[in-house]
């Protein structure tokens, strides 16, 4: 028994270990949400290149170096080049501030778009690399209340997604923020003598900082009440795991006392950053080859700013977005549609219509998507270009032919196929009718009423694939069995 913030005694169900919270399940809420969409908004939003490592490249003039402190390239970053240019060698990035200004910005036309595209919870950075906070901080100035907009865009936000039924997640990235910006910067300098910042980029994680970070966390936390905790990698230096158990506790504790099912999400490089089971892990720009056993999570850029001395932007097509979505869905993940704001508080066109346009066709497949599961293999047809997490691969590419996808619902088995072929036969050999269970009563084409043509034999299911189509994007097949399936 632990006393609890609500001033009264509360069994919890979890005690003090990771033995534990081992015993944590994932909200089925989640399970069932399939998409998100993440908002990725700060300081950086205002230059032209919106990259939330801005600060820091901006900085290298003669070396870059990652989060490591390792020196991976001598000579400037392409973006110092870029800043020079275009804003002038002596303009630092705080004095962007003044023109973030979030002027036009709309919490609902923001929520209703995000209901729109077929979202059921967002995640909204809460404080990026950068150290700057967008929600009313107790325990720094260097926040979107007190500069900048003037405002609490968090809170807004938060209130704006829950009056359309969306969950809503924050996310932190704060612990880069001890060596996320170079020497040369004037906030690094400041932050060295309270020592908030590294001396030199390989220095240890202070205490003094890690304790900083963990005030931050926890009043996100308490403050906002989070339906999901998203952390970033740097969070998974040595020095800060004494500290993952404590978080892990705190706040599904805290879910409890909230009467909710919450999610604690972290990435890592190449593997989990906590213990397997204890929270879900998010692959950032990234994807995984086979269906993974346990919930996990991906994030898809709609856009990304391809070239450090135009600026100029490549927007995702939306067939990619949705055979991106496809994809993961069928291997057990979720997917969060990764979006950049404008500094004045409105979403580029480009990245509204790419939402619009994926609403439309979850509208129309929705039954193969909300609350359904994996089957016994996600499909046929493999990437032809894979890397691992953090590969930041901006096109992964399908085969064209005899490609698709599998999820069940409610007894049903959906095939989407990937491929963007106008007519054809799908060939599903995974449907042979030599296993009873897999006689096939009918099948529809979900979005139309016409009549589909199918076959069955001993070599597979083919359908036969009409011009018509309900959506210019994937179609996707309800096959009912004579027995429903598991």
């Amino acid at each position: 028994m632990i006393q609890s913030h609500s001033e009264k005694p509360q069994h919890y169900a979890y005690d003090t270990n990771w033995e534990s919270v081992q015993s944590y399940e994932v909200p089925q809420w989640f399970k069932d949400a399939k998409l998100g969409i993440f908002v990725e908004w700060g300081i950086f939003n205002v230059p032209k290149i919106k990259t939330p490592f801005y600060a820091r490249w901006m900085d290298f003039d003669s070396v870059q170096y990652n989060a490591n402190g390792k020196v991976i390239n001598r000579g400037p970053h392409p973006l110092h080049d870029f800043h020079k240019a275009n804003y002038g060698a002596t303009v630092r990035y705080e004095d962007f501030i003044p023109q973030y200004t979030a002027l036009s910005f709309n919490a609902d036309e923001w929520a209703s778009l995000f209901k729109k595209s077929g979202a059921k919870y967002i995640i909204s950075v809460a404080e990026h690399h950068d150290g700057f906070a967008m929600y009313n901080s107790n325990h720094t100035t260097f926040n979107s209340v007190n500069q900048g907009p003037k405002r609490d865009l968090t809170k807004e936000l938060m209130q704006a997604s829950k009056k359309q039924n969306l969950k809503v997640g924050l996310s932190s990235h704060f612990a880069y923020n001890w060596n996320f910006y170079s020497s040369k910067s004037d906030i690094q300098k400041a932050n060295r003598i309270l020592d908030l910042a590294s001396q030199f980029p390989t220095q240890p994680v202070s205490q003094t900082f890690i304790d900083h970070w963990w005030n931050r966390t926890i009043d996100i936390i308490d403050q906002y009440e989070p339906d999901l905790m998203w952390f970033d990698f740097f969070m998974n230096k040595n020095e800060f795991k004494p500290y993952h158990e404590r978080l892990a506790l705190y706040y599904y504790n805290k879910g409890i006392d909230w009467e909710k099912g919450v999610v604690l999400q972290s990435q890592d490089k190449y593997s989990n950053a906590l213990p397997k089971g204890t929270n879900v892990m998010n692959f950032n720009y990234s994807k995984v080859k086979e269906i993974k056993e346990e919930k996990w999570q991906a994030n898809i850029q709609l856009a990304k700013f391809s070239n450090y001395t135009t600026g100029e932007v490549k927007n995702k097509k939306t067939r990619r977005v949705i055979e991106d979505f496809i994809d993961i869905i069928s291997k057990n993940g979720n997917v969060l549609l990764h979006i950049y704001p404008n500094a004045d508080g409105t979403i580029p066109e480009a990245q509204k219509e790419i939402l619009e346009n994926v609403g439309e066709w979850v509208n129309i497949n929705q039954d193969a998507i909300f609350g359904a599961s994996t089957w016994i293999t996600y499909g046929k047809g493999s990437l032809t270009t894979y890397k691992g997490s953090f590969s930041k691969q901006f096109k992964l590419n399908y085969s064209t032919q005899d490609n698709y996808r599998f999820t069940k619902n409610n007894g049903k088995l959906y095939v989407f196929l990937m491929s963007n072929s106008e007519d054809g036969v799908l060939e599903v050999a995974d449907l042979a009718n030599t296993d009873a269970q897999y006689n096939i009563r009918q099948i529809n084409l979900l979005g139309s009423e016409e009549k589909v043509e199918w076959k069955q034999s001993e070599q597979g299911l083919s359908v036969f694939i009409s011009k018509n189509r309900p959506s210019k994007y994937a179609r996707v097949f309800e096959i009912e069995f004579e027995n429903k399936i598991l």
